[in-house]
């Protein structure tokens, strides 16, 4: 009996059939119902997982972006090779 009430729950939460609709059904529509809702779960946990995957990889290439200021390539430029200035004093 515990377990009828899961399926009552999972058809009325989760796929809007009322528990009087529920007990219209056959058996065997029941367990095909509930066959697919599982699949389709599955499926959506899959998705959920690779783009989680997806995310980490982009945070992780955006975090190594970051330091070099988001992926911009920055020119090299060096310094000008300056004599150091020579000041005359005045002597005294």
């Amino acid at each position: 009996m515990d377990n009828w009430n899961k399926i009552e729950f999972i058809f009325s939460h989760k796929l809007h059939i009322s528990p009087i609709d529920l007990q219209q059904l056959e058996f065997y529509r029941i367990q095909y119902l509930l066959k697919e809702y599982e699949e389709y779960i599955q499926k959506e946990n899959e998705e959920y997982e690779k783009q989680k995957k997806e995310a980490e990889r982009k945070s992780k290439s955006t975090s190594i972006g970051q330091s070099n200021y988001g992926g911009i390539k920055i020119p090299k430029v060096e310094m000008p090779k300056m004599d150091i200035p020579k000041f005359n004093m005045p002597k005294y």
